[in-house]
Parts: C-alpha cells; structure tokens; sequence
C-alpha cells in the first residue's frame, strides 16, 4: 500500500506540473500562475484531507472536501487528455510541414488551445458526472433444466462503493429496482464497501431492509481489503448479506458458490478456497449453480462445471472507449452477458464508482436476472 501511495501521488503530480507548463505558465501572469500552482498543491494533497476528515468526522464536510476532490481529478485527466490531443495535432502538423511542405489546418495559439482544453474537459466532465445519477435495469432470462420449480429472479448489484460520496443516494436507486422487481435473492459481487464506515449505520439499516424470500448473499471484493477488511465485512453483514468466502450454500433450488477476491492474497486475508475450480469440482452435480466472484477471471478448467456465474470489478471500462482497451485484454469481459460453452457469465458495470464520481458512456446498472425452468 505504501508503493501504492508513493506512485499514485508522484504519477498524480506530474499531471499537475504538466497542465501548469503546458496551459498555465505560457498564458498567465507570474502573479497569477503562482496561485494556480498553490491551487494545484492544494488539490493534489486534497485526498488526505478528506481521508483525515473520514476518520474523525465522516459527515457533510468530509462528503463534499472528497466530492469537490474526486469532481476535480476526473477534470484534470479530462484536461490532460485533451491537451495531449493537442500536442499530437501540432505533431502531425509539424511532420506534415517538415516531409511534404503542407501544412493542412494552422494550429491554434497557446491561449486558444487552453480554452479549447478547458472548455471542453468542463463539458465532459459535466456529461460524466450526469451520467453516474441514473441507474439502468439489465435484464436477462435464463432457460435451464436444473431448476426445480418454475421461475427465480435473482437481484444483481456490484461495486457501490459505499463511502465518503457514494451513499444513500446510491441505495435509494437500488431500493426503488428492488421494490419494483421483488427478487427471491440478492446477490452483491464485491466492492459493496470503500470507506470508513463508522458512524454509517443508516446506511447499513436502508440495505437491511432489502429483503429476499430465498436470502442475500455477497462476497467480497479488492476495495474491502483496501479500507479494512474487519470493518467492511461488519457492515456487509449489519446490512443483511451471508458473506460467502470459499463456500458453498444450498437455497433448495440452487447452490450460490462464492470466494473472496485475489487482492486477499496481499493482506494475508484469505479465507476458503481462493480457486473456484477446487470449490467448483466437489460440488453437488445437478443443481443449478451460481458462482459469485469480484473479478471476471476464470480458472480455464471452471467452465461447464457452473451455470451462471455473476462479477464485476470493471465498471465497463468506465471511460469508454478507452477503458475497453486495457480491460478486455486482463479479464473475460469487461461488461455485459455472454456463454462460454455451457455455462454464462454477466459482469456489472457496477452501482457507484471508486474514483472520480464520472462515467462515460458507461452507465451504472442493476441486473434482474429471472432462471425459468424449461
């Protein structure tokens, strides 16, 4: 964690010093680019503030120091990315120029470019954070010969990340699905929790009095361990949930195998089997199965020997198209439903987010899953 820390606040830097030499030292007074630089020092140390202030506070003024923080890094990569889109027009202009003595389209000035940048990092930051407020229902209909009666509709939720800005805003949007939907279980596939949670029993009370006939069951995901394993897996149970870590629960109509996230390995806070092939191959054959795993990774020798299995982690790439890139090259898929021989596999684009409160065109949702006999 400390590495962590080390190369988040170094790499975190750099982008300011970039966008300061790059747009604000060229366009400004020495006066002026003097308190944009205190600005930018402030907002990079802004995420220990608002860290201090979750340990003793945890009220409105820690909400809205994160809020103002979290709103201002997701502007800055905005700004970033733009600017160096910039940067590379200016080289194709200049390659242009130097080998075929063309130059297409002039490039714009210094101060052009900076509110050309800012304009449009503000814009879609705008879009970015509009789009966490809304909450689609993914709907999928599984037809199987395991279940022994007619119809089970399972409730899907991932990453809410419950803490300092994701709260009870988040969960009234879930609430409204569940009221709706009437689910027979929920199920929540890591990353419920990413914040002190002390002093949050409202919150643990509102996901509490979700209920489902045949139970809620979670496991956890890389972000509880992060914020504190002991703490997180308190309130995953004070809200409701059978926490399931390397084990298996007969429902009667269904089995739900779950197992805890990898990152436990760094923590030493394994509990079960980590491996859901090991789980997977002693358990009853016949039943419809439903494997509960935070990342959407695959032992390769685990396919056929579960139904249905529900992840999430990536958030759907979260920016897209960007985040396709990197994602769909670590995990099975970064969003969406699909069949890998006999069994299926859906991972959640999540509820809240772990960072900057953005998305681009990836919005939040909540999987209905109804398993009908055939």
């Amino acid at each position: 964690m400390k590495w962590f820390l080390v190369a988040f606040f170094s790499i975190y830097s750099f982008l300011h010093l970039y966008v300061f030499f790059k747009l604000i030292k060229p366009n400004f007074s020495t006066q002026k680019s003097i308190a944009f630089l205190v600005l930018f020092c402030v907002m990079v140390l802004s995420p220990v503030l608002w860290r201090a202030l979750e340990a003793k506070e945890n009220g409105t003024l820690t909400y809205w120091v994160a809020f103002l923080s979290l709103l201002w890094m997701g502007f800055i990569l905005y700004v970033v990315f733009f600017s160096l889109t910039i940067d590379a027009y200016r080289g194709i202009v200049f390659l242009s120029k130097r080998l075929f003595g063309v130059n297409p389209i002039p490039t714009p000035s210094s101060r052009l470019s900076m509110y050309l940048v800012v304009f449009l990092s503000l814009c879609l930051s705008a879009y970015s954070y509009y789009e966490t407020l809304r909450l689609e229902v993914i709907r999928i209909k599984i037809q199987t010969d395991k279940l022994p009666i007619s119809k089970l509709r399972i409730m899907h939720i991932s990453d809410v990340h419950l803490g300092p800005v994701m709260g009870k805003d988040k969960i009234k949007l879930i609430k409204e699905v569940w009221e709706k939907e009437k689910p027979d279980i929920i199920v929540s596939t890591g990353d419920l929790v990413d914040g002190n949670m002390r002093r949050k029993d409202g919150l643990a009370n509102m996901l509490a009095s979700m209920s489902a006939s045949l139970g809620k069951f979670a496991v956890l995901g890389n972000h509880e361990y992060y914020r504190g394993i002991d703490q997180a897996i308190d309130f995953t149970e004070r809200a409701g949930f059978v926490l399931l870590r390397g084990e298996v629960r007969d429902l009667g109509p269904i089995l739900v195998v779950g197992v805890d996230d990898d990152d436990c390995r760094f923590f030493n806070a394994c509990q079960g089997e980590i491996d859901e092939y090991k789980l997977l191959e002693k358990v009853q054959k016949g039943k419809f199965i439903l494997l509960l795993k935070h990342k959407p990774r695959l032992n390769p020798m685990s396919v056929g020997l579960f139904d249905l299995m529900l992840s999430g982690h990536t958030h759907g790439g979260l920016y897209k198209p960007i985040g396709d890139i990197f994602l769909k090259k670590l995990f099975i898929t970064d969003r969406g439903f699909l069949r890998l021989g006999s069994s299926y596999i859906f991972v959640s684009k999540g509820v809240g987010t772990g960072g900057p409160p953005m998305r681009l065109f990836s919005p939040p949702d909540v999987a209905i899953i109804d398993l009908v006999k055939k």
